[in-house]
């Protein structure tokens, strides 16, 4: 998977000529996450399905000027979680890496919108563990420490300084798993077996650009 991601940022990366205009800025916004938890009951997991969190940190740009593709790369400290039954949040924290190809669209000197999509990937930060109760039995919140996705998104910029975006993030690998480690029971909706998780997010995001 790493692998892969590697080469898909090769790739975007040679679309980019040496005469690309370079600018950076600072980036923040709004997590809406959906926990994919299916294979796991409300009782055995989680008793909320979405989470809202938020992201921020340094962005990067470099644009072709007249035909408008350009790269688009940032870090991101990013922060999302579950709520667990016993009220514990656990927090899924991470130093985000989204890189994109970026097409603008001009709509006079002083405005443009934008599309772009990307692949990303998370270095995942903080406690990676978080046992909660669950009636008689204690389960263990695991996060892997990396996962990657798949961003799509589009945006408008306004005065060469301001970018407003919508993005949607498509989980690749997994973000973790949920396990029984005491009292486990068979037939439980665990089965006694960690089951794997997956995060789509819902992202509003606002840069500033110098």
């Amino acid at each position: 998977m790493k692998k892969a991601l590697i080469v898909c940022s090769l790739a975007l990366l040679s679309f980019i000529p040496a005469s690309a205009q370079f600018s950076w800025g600072l980036r923040g916004g709004v997590n809406l996450v959906n926990n994919d938890i299916t294979k796991v009951t409300k009782e055995s997991a989680a008793s909320k399905d979405s989470y809202t969190g938020f992201f921020f940190g340094p962005m990067a740009e470099l644009q072709v000027p007249i035909i408008g593709i350009g790269v688009d790369v940032a870090a991101l400290y990013s922060q999302k979680g579950i709520e667990l039954p016993d009220t514990t949040t656990m927090k899924n924290q991470s130093i985000a890496i989204p890189l994109s190809l970026k097409y603008s669209l001009g709509l006079g000197n002083f405005a443009a919108v934008y599309f772009a999509a990307g692949p990303q990937l998370d270095f995942k930060i903080g406690d990676l563990n978080t046992k909660f109760k669950d009636g008689n039995e204690v389960k263990d919140f695991a996060l892997e420490k990396s996962s990657w996705s798949i961003n799509v998104g589009a945006g408008v910029k306004l005065i060469n300084h301001i970018q407003a975006g919508v993005n949607y993030n498509i989980p690749v690998s997994k973000e973790g798993a949920v396990k029984v480690i005491e009292n486990p029971t068979p037939g439980s909706a665990l089965d006694n077996e960690p089951v794997d998780f997956k995060s789509s997010t819902l992202q509003f995001s606002l840069t500033w650009t110098f």
